[in-house]
């Protein structure tokens, strides 16, 4: 099957910029070379039978993908992102597979073509040294609906047979330049038709499955599932978008998926940098506690820990894990001393020391054992893709998969369980076996 770029932004054509339907123009400054300025606006997202349109502020968007040869020069200055020197919590095996060596991508014609096989933590580095960002999944797809003359073209049975048609096609033979790729209304090429490219919040999405009915979910794995539901069945092609984005995790590095890059209109503070980490313990970032003392994630490092990610308010899923951990805290008798016990919150809006702390007494923890601890976005988002956890907001209500993994002293994840009410055995003796 061909595989098309659908990471969806909102790119405009020069001399105007296009906004949201029904909106009007936006002033945005000039894009940098080499992007486009996108004006920003509404759409309607696939994921929710009753979906309320969703709002995307200004940004700019890079023209084509990233292209081989830009990716190396990146990884010529960056030594510990090149082929042979990459940590494999960062990539897999086929990072930069279709390269003949470290520093040589092929032939000029292999130069201008798109970089394939790169993780999404090397997208993000790579990204970062240019002073950009991966777009988000509501930038891609706004700007995705467009074809070469409308804004919207997504409830155009023609356009989506001719996405469905370059879906259909073996993707075999080498991928053609980025600049040839098809020019929408936006100014950006080769969303559709190329490759698949990364976002930076694909693990917001968790759609499995077939999307015409509630077989579409695996329940037992997501918290709120059930306002998944994709909106728009009959826009298959956006639906296989975000099939696939479901089924990636940070590490993947697939031929058919690159990327490219993307940038906030309104100026914000520069990211830290992606660290090349070894375990969860080297990601950056400072997280606050229930106690509101500052928490760095290297300080958890001594002792084998049972972790979560969550949200306090949540009703369903996070009680009962925290029951399960309770429950394998009581079975650890006196060793879950040697034990510490972390949940941490993805909920920067409601979870502050105080809700952290309350959860604390609701739920009857030990705070010589419990740690509950909350950060910034991007902070958050690392630890969950390092630790493949998929969260969203959808429709106003928090959505998540079910976590519960063992750590090692230095943190290093050596077992894991995501079904909710699963046999809690497995992971006594796990930790048990660290005890030893």
């Amino acid at each position: 099957m061909k595989i098309v770029t659908l990471i969806a932004c909102c790119c405009l054509a020069p001399p105007g910029l296009l906004p949201g339907r029904g909106e009007s123009p936006a002033a945005v400054p000039s894009p940098p070379p080499g992007m486009v300025a996108i004006a920003g606006g509404s759409y309607k997202p696939l994921y929710a039978k009753e979906a309320r349109p969703r709002t995307t502020q200004p940004f700019f968007i890079d023209i084509t993908q990233v292209t081989n040869a830009q990716f190396l020069d990146f990884v010529t200055k960056h030594p510990a992102w090149r082929r042979s020197q990459i940590k494999p919590t960062l990539a897999d095996k086929n990072y930069l597979a279709h390269w003949r060596g470290d520093l040589d991508p092929g032939d000029e014609k292999a130069l201008a073509m798109p970089v394939v096989n790169v993780s999404w933590f090397a997208a993000k580095a790579f990204c970062e040294t240019q002073g950009k960002r991966l777009p988000t999944q509501d930038e891609w797809e706004f700007i995705a609906r467009a074809d070469a003359t409308r804004l919207d073209a997504s409830s155009d049975q023609a356009f989506l047979r001719q996405l469905l048609e370059w879906y259909s096609q073996p993707a075999s033979g080498p991928l053609p330049a980025v600049g040839e790729g098809v020019l929408n209304v936006h100014g950006a090429r080769g969303l559709h038709g190329v490759i698949w490219e990364w976002v930076h919040d694909f693990n917001s999405t968790m759609i499995v499955g077939d999307s015409r009915g509630d077989g579409s979910l695996e329940r037992k794995l997501f918290c709120g599932a059930g306002s998944l539901l994709a909106a728009d069945v009959s826009n298959y092609a956006a639906y296989m978008r975000y099939a696939f984005r479901s089924s990636l995790k940070g590490d993947y590095c697939v031929r058919s998926l690159g990327f490219r890059a993307a940038k906030s209109v309104k100026e914000e503070p520069p990211a830290p940098a992606m660290p090349s980490f070894t375990t969860i313990y080297d990601l950056s970032g400072q997280w606050r506690t229930q106690d509101d003392r500052p928490l760095k994630l290297a300080d958890l490092r001594g002792k084998p820990r049972l972790i979560t990610m969550g949200f306090t308010t949540c009703k369903y899923a996070c009680p009962r894990i925290i029951g399960d951990m309770k429950r394998i805290e009581a079975a650890l008798g006196a060793d879950a001393d040697k034990v510490g016990l972390v949940f941490f919150s993805f909920d920067t809006a409601a979870d502050k020391p105080a809700q952290m702390q309350a959860a604390m007494t609701e739920h009857q923890l030990s705070p010589a054992r419990w740690t509950f601890a909350v950060s910034d976005d991007e902070a958050i988002r690392q630890l969950a893709v390092a630790l493949q956890f998929k969260f969203a907001t959808v429709e106003g209500f928090l959505t998540h998969s079910n976590l519960i993994a063992v750590l090692d002293a230095e943190g290093n994840i050596i077992h894991r369980e995501e079904a909710l009410g699963a046999d809690i055995a497995p992971t006594i003796t796990a930790l048990k076996k660290l005890l030893r």
